[in-house]
């Protein structure tokens, strides 16, 4: 008798261990449903977007697949809402207000402006009533940086009515081997004069409110020949309100 009850406790215990069936079926169901429930946006978020150390130390930019640009961006300017940035040179400061109306490109730009990316780089270029340039470097970092971000590249996107004017900021692209188009978030330039030759060519993105005299001041600076200023202009930027 004692044998047989130890055996019902034993029958007991064991059936509260384990799920029946049914329970392992409904179970498996909320598994499905939740990972049916995963949107593709999260899918995307999910791949890394870690800040990445360089060799020597340097924080370098979170890696973004050109497939997750779109998404990444999107999220990032519901997150980030600023509009104006500053870029300071030892010639003076120079305030520019982002155009919401390029969501995607004023999200990357402030995105950029955060994390670091232009301190240190150039005003690269300089034609005098026409563009200044900046974004690039011959230094290291900035390459690295480039590189850790995956080099993205953001699709054109062209305001209608909105013209490159004196005072309007843009983004750089590739003229060769670039059948999509595609524009480099780490480049741009402020373009000193009313120039049709560049609307629908390069998306606008901002215009400048402050400081058109420090751009032509510094477009104005003697170049070599491929408009690289002899003096080396480096920039800083920050965001403000």
């Amino acid at each position: 008798m004692k044998s047989l009850f130890l055996g019902l406790i034993l029958i007991m215990v064991s059936l509260s261990c384990k799920d029946t069936p049914q329970v392992q079926k409904s179970t498996h169901k909320k598994v499905r449903d939740t990972v049916k429930r995963l949107t593709n946006e999260q899918r995307i978020l999910e791949k890394t977007y870690k800040k990445q150390i360089s060799a020597n130390g340097d924080t370098l930019l979170a890696y973004i697949p050109q497939d997750s640009v779109k998404v990444f961006f999107t999220r990032y300017a519901k997150e980030n809402l600023e509009t104006k940035v500053r870029l300071l040179t030892s010639y003076g400061t120079i305030e520019m207000e982002l155009f919401t109306e390029t969501p995607l490109y004023r999200a990357s730009f402030v995105y950029l402006v955060k994390n670091n990316y232009f301190d240190g780089t150039y005003i690269y270029r300089v034609v005098q009533g026409f563009i200044i340039q900046a974004g690039n470097s011959d230094e290291t970092l900035p390459s690295l940086k480039r590189a850790s971000a995956g080099n993205y590249k953001l699709a054109p996107h062209f305001l209608p009515g909105v013209q490159h004017e004196r005072g309007s900021l843009s983004s750089a692209k590739r003229w060769i081997d670039n059948p999509q188009n595609w524009h480099d978030p780490f480049d741009f330039f402020i373009t000193l004069s009313k120039s049709p030759h560049l609307d629908k060519e390069h998306t606008i993105f901002g215009k400048v409110t402050k400081g058109m005299e420090i751009a032509d001041q510094i477009a104005r600076l003697p170049a070599d020949e491929s408009d690289w200023p002899k003096e080396d202009i480096f920039i800083e930027m920050e965001v403000f309100e």
